[in-house]
């Protein structure tokens, strides 16, 4: 019988971002950055990283192309973890 080491707890530090002249304050308020103590998947695009972004309403994820940002078709949850690669905004373009 082999013995399995548990999995660690899940943390997440929450973090507010912080005012910045690119997003208007309404912007600002909506986004939040996820430091997790190992390693979680990207809900876009399945890459792990520690840090990812998100926000406090439903949302949409963008990807970069060779010459365009495009929309992805998923439309994400609150608080669900997206890594820095993709753009939010909300669903709709607005």
């Amino acid at each position: 019988m082999s013995k399995q080491k548990p999995e660690p707890l899940l943390v997440v530090e929450i973090l507010e971002a912080k005012p910045n002249k690119m997003f208007t304050e309404e912007q600002r308020s909506w986004v939040r950055f996820l430091r997790y103590n190992r390693w979680i998947k990207c809900a876009e695009c399945g890459k792990k990283r520690k840090v990812m972004w998100t926000m406090l309403c439903t949302f949409v994820a963008h990807n970069f192309g060779p010459f365009t940002m495009t929309q992805s078709e998923k439309v994400h949850m609150p608080l669900t973890p997206v890594c820095g690669e993709h753009p939010l905004g909300l669903p709709g373009g607005k």
